[in-house]
């Protein structure tokens, strides 16, 4: 099942409001490209919930539920420096407020669009 994640403009407002330290145009960026497939898989009595996300626009990238979440940080982050969106942050000192901001970022969109355990 192919589930293209909608959101409304008030929740868009408030993800945008409530994070001044996110960079609202990747945010935008991300949740306006992701499509989230979900399918149960394993026997109907124990079934294991598997989640593939990729991105419109940018065939390729993606990432699944059974990645770590540093693996699935790292695959957005190739995709967004690899499409020029973003400039590459392992060049940047850690405490580099630019870095900082794209780094929560990705972190708040996976959180947003990934299922509470």
């Amino acid at each position: 099942m192919l589930n293209k994640i909608l959101i409304t403009e008030e929740e868009k407002n408030e993800i945008s409001n409530s994070y001044d330290d996110i960079d609202r145009r990747i945010m935008n960026l991300l949740l306006r490209r992701v499509n989230v497939n979900e399918k149960q898989i394993g026997s109907e009595e124990d079934p294991i919930k598997f989640i593939e996300v990729r991105f419109t626009d940018f065939s390729g990238y993606g990432f699944t539920n059974f990645m770590s979440k540093k693996d699935m940080e790292r695959s957005i982050f190739t995709m967004l420096y690899e499409n020029d969106v973003v400039e590459d942050i392992d060049e940047m000192d850690e405490r580099n407020p630019e870095r900082v901001k794209i780094v929560k970022t990705i972190r708040q969109f996976l959180n947003f669009i990934l299922p509470k355990k």
